[in-house]
C-alpha cells in the first residue's frame, strides 16, 4: 500500500482490514489538514492531489463496509425467514399443532445441505424433470401451496432485494403468523391512573383498556417467464450470468416494490392489506393539517412532531414519497437564506455536504430520521391529501407474515412458446396496533 494511504492494486478484503484502512486514511487525512492549518498556508498541489486520492479510496471503503453490513443484515433476515418457513412446515397438517424442535431443527439443517441446494438449483432449470433423489430432497421444502422453499442464498439474495425496495420493512416490527388469522392482544388506549391520596383514604381502581388487533394475512403472486434457450446457454456465459441469482434479484425488487405500495397505500380491500396512509378515519390516525392549501412551511413540520405524544417520539421516523421530500425541500427555500422563511433549509440536517450526520445514515426532518417510500406508497400530493407520516414504527406498526416465500417453476405451460414459467408467493399483512403512536400530514382541503 502506498505512503498516502491507497491501493496500488485492489485485493480480495475482509471487514476487519477494510475498517483499519477507513481508521489509517483518516489518519493521513487529518494528519495532512492539520499540517496545513499548523503553517498556516493552504495546502500544496501535490499534497491537494495526494489527499483528493486518499478521500476517494476512503469513500469506496466506506461504500464496501456498508455492502458487507447490508450483506449481513439480508442474510440474517433470511434466517429469520427461514425459521418462519421451518415453523410453517414443522406443524401437524391436521391440527396445526407443532409437532416438535427435532423436526423443525433438522428440516433447517437440510435445507442448508448441498443437497437440498443442488435440488432447488435444477429445480429452477429443468423444473419438475428431476432425478428421483432430487424430488426426494426438495420434498422435504414442499410448503401448504405445493411450492418449494427457496435455498439459503438464493433466499438471502430475494430477502435482501426485498428489503432494499420496501421501507416498511426497513423501519416496522415484523412478526409471524400462526393461523389464517392471528389475534393480538394490544393497549385499548384506557390506562390506569396514578394519584396522590391520604392515609387510609379510599381508592377507586382504574382498570386497562385491551382489545384485539386482527391480522389476516394476503397471499402475494409474483409471475414471470424466462427463454429456455437463455436457461441452457447460461452457464456457458459465466457466474456472472446466473439465472437463479438474477430471478432471485428480480423477484425481490418486485415484491418489495409490490409491498411497499400496499403497506403504504393499500385500501384494505381483499385482497389488498390496507396500508398505513389509509388509516384517515376519525377514530384511527389523526391528522394535522397544513395552515394553507398547497404548501408545506416549518411551522405545519413541527406541528406535526408535537401532535405526537411525548411517550412515542423516541425512535419516531417520518415517511413520505421522494417525490413529497423533495418537494418539502423546494416550499422551505422560499425567501432569503438566514431568514425566518427559512431560506437554509434550517429543519433539515443532510447526510451528505454539511458535515452533520455520518454517511449513510438517513436525512433528517427536525432531528427525526426521514424514510422515502416509491411512488404509489403514499397519496400524491394534493389538497386535502394525506402526503406524510410519522410515528414509531418499530414498536406499533406491525408487518405479520403467515409463511416465507415459496417458488414453482411451469414448463409444460409455456412449451409453446419455449419458455419457462417462475412464480413466487408470499402471504403477509399488515396494521398499526396503536393509533396514537402516529400522526399523518394533510394539506389544508379549502
Amino acid at each position: 500500500m502506498p505512503q498516502d494511504g491507497t491501493m496500488d492494486e485492489k485485493k480480495k478484503m475482509s471487514i476487519r482490514e477494510i475498517t483499519e484502512a477507513i481508521g489509517s486514511l483518516y489518519e493521513s487525512m487529518k494528519a495532512l489538514v492539520s499540517t496545513s492549518q499548523e503553517s498556516g498556508e493552504p495546502m500544496s498541489g501535490e499534497d491537494e492531489e495526494k489527499y483528493a486520492r486518499m478521500n476517494t479510496r476512503l469513500t469506496d471503503l466506506i461504500k464496501m463496509r456498508d455492502q458487507h453490513y447490508r450483506l449481513l443484515d439480508a442474510a440474517a433476515n433470511a434466517s429469520r425467514a427461514l425459521d418462519k418457513n421451518v415453523e410453517a412446515l414443522s406443524r401437524d397438517r391436521k391440527t396445526g399443532d407443532q409437532v416438535g424442535s427435532k423436526r423443525g431443527q433438522a428440516l433447517r439443517d437440510f435445507l442448508n445441505t448441498e443437497e437440498y441446494r443442488n435440488a432447488f438449483s435444477r429445480y429452477l432449470t429443468v423444473g419438475n424433470d428431476l432425478r428421483p433423489d432430487e424430488a426426494r430432497a426438495l420434498s422435504e421444502g414442499t410448503d401448504s401451496a405445493g411450492g418449494y422453499l427457496p435455498a439459503p442464498e438464493f433466499l438471502t439474495t430475494l430477502v435482501q432485494y426485498r428489503w432494499e425496495n420496501n421501507v416498511f420493512r426497513q423501519i416496522s416490527n415484523i412478526i409471524p403468523l400462526g393461523t389464517f388469522e392471528t389475534e393480538v392482544v394490544i393497549e385499548g388506549g384506557t390506562f390506569p391512573v396514578a394519584t396522590y391520596e391520604n392515609e387510609a383514604a379510599t381508592k377507586t381502581p382504574s382498570d386497562p383498556n385491551f382489545a384485539n388487533l386482527v391480522l389476516t394475512p394476503r397471499t402475494m403472486r409474483c409471475f414471470t417467464r424466462v427463454s429456455n434457450e437463455l436457461i441452457a446457454d447460461a452457464p456457458t456465459r459465466g457466474p456472472q450470468f446466473n439465472v437463479e441469482a438474477i430471478l432471485a434479484r428480480q423477484f425481490g425488487r418486485v415484491m418489495g416494490l409490490k409491498e411497499e405500495q400496499s403497506f403504504g397505500n393499500g385500501n384494505g380491500s381483499a385482497p389488498n392489506p390496507k396500508g398505513f396512509f389509509a388509516y384517515t378515519g376519525g377514530s384511527e390516525i389523526g391528522a394535522i393539517e397544513t395552515a394553507a392549501k398547497g404548501v408545506v412551511t416549518a411551522a405545519d413540520l413541527q406541528g406535526v412532531v408535537a401532535g405526537l405524544k411525548r411517550q412515542y417520539r423516541d425512535g419516531a421516523v417520518w415517511v413520505m414519497t421522494d417525490e413529497m421530500f423533495w418537494k418539502i425541500r423546494a416550499f422551505l427555500q422560499v425567501g432569503t437564506a438566514g431568514t425566518a422563511a427559512g431560506g437554509n433549509y434550517a429543519p433539515f440536517a443532510w447526510s451528505l455536504g454539511d458535515g452533520r450526520l455520518q454517511d449513510g445514515e438517513p436525512d433528517r426532518l427536525l432531528g427525526f430520521p426521514v424514510y422515502c417510500c416509491a411512488t404509489g406508497a403514499a397519496p400524491a400530493f394534493a389538497n386535502g391529501a394525506v402526503v406524510a407520516g410519522f410515528g414509531n414504527f418499530a414498536n406499533y406498526f406491525h408487518i405479520g407474515e403467515r409463511e416465507g416465500i415459496s417458488i414453482k417453476v411451469a414448463r409444460e405451460t409455456y412449451l409453446a412458446d419455449n419458455q419457462t414459467g417462475y412464480f413466487a408467493f408470499a402471504r403477509h399483512t399488515c396494521a398499526p396496533s396503536v393509533y396514537e403512536a402516529f400522526k399523518h400530514l394533510k394539506i389544508k382541503a379549502t
